[in-house]
């Protein structure tokens, strides 16, 4: 039950001012997204007190947890367009929604690397290093630190293969190509989560694939099906997401990977360079015929 449903549930049980709260936020959900606590008390016509109260009559322990229910209700029901309208509604010029912005990227990446445990990091290094092969599931803007993150891994030797999620028979194909235990699937998703996304991670959990999760909060439904998450804050302005701490620990997870890695052998790095030097002289030369 989201936030609105459980406001009209109990609207016949309310006091007249609990009432009033009530029309108010069900007429102006997207208003109240953004009003401090004095602010919607004032619109109302009420008190600050009866508003927490009416808060906690919710099951909700703070004003900013209902702003917070209503951001998630919203997340869940406007397409990210008109979010982004309702994200910069209230900026009062150029300079000021510039500076909110800048704060809000410099915060979400400082929280993120303050709160990442290095044991979940480095227990994810360790599953690339098992794994033969890494596949990584992502939707809609979650697909920007999920190619990201396969650029990172490809570039460190890491067999690593996107899933389409719009080609459901092939991605069986290649969920199937590898035996489960010796491959890895990487779940990005943030709100609004992708039941694709989740529903992959079901699959490879159900037989037997390690799964982590990069995701916003422990409660996340790919959180749940995983044995390692990667935590990460991805709101922006309460309305829209940002992927900058989610590209900052993908560099961590990267460099990490690196640091714990095995030296190759000199007769692989032979093998390598010579393969390389194969692979380039073929796209040097000039086609005589097509």
């Amino acid at each position: 039950m989201d936030i609105l449903e459980q406001i009209r549930a109990g609207y016949s049980s309310f006091s007249r001012p609990r009432q009033r709260i009530s029309d108010f936020i069900l007429n102006n959900p997207e208003q109240c997204c953004f009003l401090s606590l004095k602010s919607f008390a004032d619109q109302v016509g009420t008190t600050e007190v009866t508003v927490l109260n009416f808060c906690r009559g919710l099951g909700l322990n703070s004003y900013m947890a209902l702003k917070k229910a209503l951001q998630d209700y919203l997340i869940m029901r406007v397409n990210s367009g008109e979010r982004l309208k309702m994200a910069v509604a209230g900026s009062g010029s150029a300079q000021e929604l510039y500076q909110r912005v800048c704060r809000a990227e410099r915060e979400a990446l400082q929280n993120t690397l303050d709160s990442a445990s290095l044991d979940s990091l480095l227990a994810v290094t360790q599953a690339l290093h098992n794994a033969e092969r890494v596949f990584i599931v992502a939707h809609d803007f979650s697909r920007i630190p999920a190619a990201y993150l396969e650029h990172r891994l490809i570039s460190l030797g890491v067999d690593c293969r996107p899933l389409d999620l719009q080609a459901r028979s092939d991605m069986l194909r290649q969920l199937s190509a590898v035996e489960p235990q010796k491959g890895l699937l990487f779940a990005i998703t943030v709100p609004p989560y992708s039941n694709d996304t989740v529903s992959t991670a079901r699959f490879c959990a159900s037989v037997g694939m390690p799964v982590v999760a990069l995701t916003d909060c422990m409660d996340a439904p790919a959180a749940r099906l995983a044995q390692t998450t990667l935590l990460c804050h991805a709101e922006l302005l309460g309305m829209t997401n940002s992927f900058t701490a989610m590209v900052g620990l993908v560099d961590a997870l990267a460099m990490l990977y690196t640091f714990t890695g095995d030296s190759l052998s000199s007769a692989e790095k032979t093998r390598r360079d010579t393969l390389q030097r194969r692979f380039d002289s073929c796209f040097d030369k000039q086609n005589t015929s097509i």
